[in-house]
């Protein structure tokens, strides 16, 4: 999640960026520091392909700067792995100097003691944390690395004892897929026992070629056995903040025919746009500028840092078209993803039909 109080407080001035194909303000931007891994994750291409070179992390630190400049409010590192790359606390503590709220995503294999300190003094204020199950061996299968476990857990442990109170708000991240649908029933406790605030079920994108994505009757088991017992254990822990938290795919037969098709947004943008063109960024390890991760791999880059500052990108032809392509319906990537409809949501009924 991240604010919109910008655009609540002036519904109108956001309305017009939207009406007239014209940036907003990159409230919130994804940027992922390297392509490489530690880890050999089977519904993850980032082990199995080699991409271009990284700039370099005093080019991160100008985007920092460039993005602050234009509003953006909150940035989440991700990769690969960013924990590979040197330099990330002084990256994190440049991008919180700027008044920018910074969170992370990381296997954790690689947060010791040291990191999880110099991370959080530097002002890191989320992390995301990798567990695709509360069983050691299944999350060691599909992270493919013997003893990862107990990496990752000991990093969630450090991250929370290191924590200044209410300063860090640690997640666990689970990717749902046909290996381990089954066995997160435990999965709130779990988290509970290692000091996570909550947990996030994501179904997989199974876009590996693995067959990893859930078959009819594995979504049938999942919310008759499964998703009730996460939702029950979930809120009584505060591991989740709502029920329908539980179920991923869905729970109404339309939504569950979707879901098994991929389409995880459950219909949402046949009649709605996303906003994210107005309100988020995505920068990759090379410097490339997309709209997100749903249409970095269906539609050309919209820009080049190596070639271009994000200011002219943001405010670029290219990034106009693709605002121009949005209302509805959404682009077909999008019906794929989930990721920001809570937001769109909100901004819809904020603003009003157009």
């Amino acid at each position: 999640m991240y604010s919109l109080d910008e655009i609540t407080t002036d519904p109108d001035t956001f309305r017009d960026a939207v009406l007239n194909a014209r940036p907003f303000r990159p409230l919130y931007a994804k940027i992922k520091l390297i392509y490489g891994c530690n880890l050999k994750c089977e519904m993850c291409n980032h082990w199995r392909e080699t991409r271009a070179p990284a700039v370099t992390m005093q080019k991160f630190h100008e985007v920092m700067t460039d993005l602050a400049a234009l509003g953006c409010r909150k940035v989440h590192f991700s990769g690969g792995e960013p924990m590979l790359r040197v330099g990330i606390p002084e990256l994190v503590a440049h991008s919180h100097s700027l008044g920018i709220r910074v969170t992370m995503t990381s296997n954790g294999t690689l947060i010791d003691k040291e990191k999880a300190k110099a991370l959080i003094q530097a002002g890191l204020r989320g992390i995301n944390i990798s567990i695709d199950s509360p069983i050691r061996k299944i999350h060691e299968k599909i992270r493919g690395v013997e003893g990862s476990w107990k990496q990752t857990t000991r990093a969630v442990e450090y991250l929370r004892k290191y924590a200044r109170k209410g300063k860090l708000g640690v997640r666990i991240n689970t990717v749902v897929s046909r290996d381990n649908f089954d066995t997160l029933m435990t999965l709130p406790d779990v988290a509970h026992e290692l000091g996570a605030d909550g947990i996030n079920l994501i179904p997989v994108d199974d876009h590996c070629g693995e067959q990893l994505s859930l078959r009819k009757s594995d979504i049938a088991y999942f919310n008759e056995h499964v998703a009730p017992r996460i939702a029950a254990r979930g809120l009584e822990l505060g591991m989740i903040k709502t029920e329908d938290e539980a179920y991923p795919f869905g729970r109404n037969q339309i939504e569950l025919q979707m879901a098994r098709a991929g389409r995880y947004a459950l219909g949402y943008y046949k009649k709605r746009p996303c906003y994210a063109p107005w309100t988020h960024t995505l920068i990759d390890h090379a410097g490339m500028v997309y709209v997100c991760c749903m249409t970095r791999e269906q539609i050309p880059p919209l820009g080049d840092l190596k070639k271009s500052s994000f200011k002219e990108i943001w405010e670029g032809k290219a990034y106009q078209q693709i605002r121009l392509q949005m209302h509805p319906p959404a682009l077909s990537m999008c019906q794929r993803c989930d990721d920001f409809i809570d937001e769109n949501k909100k901004i819809w009924e904020t603003i009003g039909p157009y």
